[in-house]
């Protein structure tokens, strides 16, 4: 497997366990398994650090895909 494609490979798994696990934390906050004082501040902020450690690993990933492709590996 190439480097490059590695790469996208590893963005998308890192992508999908970042997801899953807000998505987690969200459902439990919704359950009640996670007291929080108010849930709705807390579901807030889980998806917005989610969504920004998401933006974080495709950005760096997205880089390293297109530095890899254009050293040919």
């Amino acid at each position: 497997m190439r480097k490059s494609t590695r790469a996208l490979v590893g963005m998308l798994v890192l992508d999908a366990l970042i997801l899953a696990g807000a998505a987690w934390f969200v459902m439990n906050i919704r359950n009640g398994a996670s007291l929080t004082v108010p849930p709705a501040k807390a579901i807030s902020t889980v998806t917005t650090i989610g969504g920004g450690a998401i933006g974080i690993v495709t950005g760096i990933l997205l880089v390293a895909f297109f530095v890899h492709r254009k050293r040919g590996n």
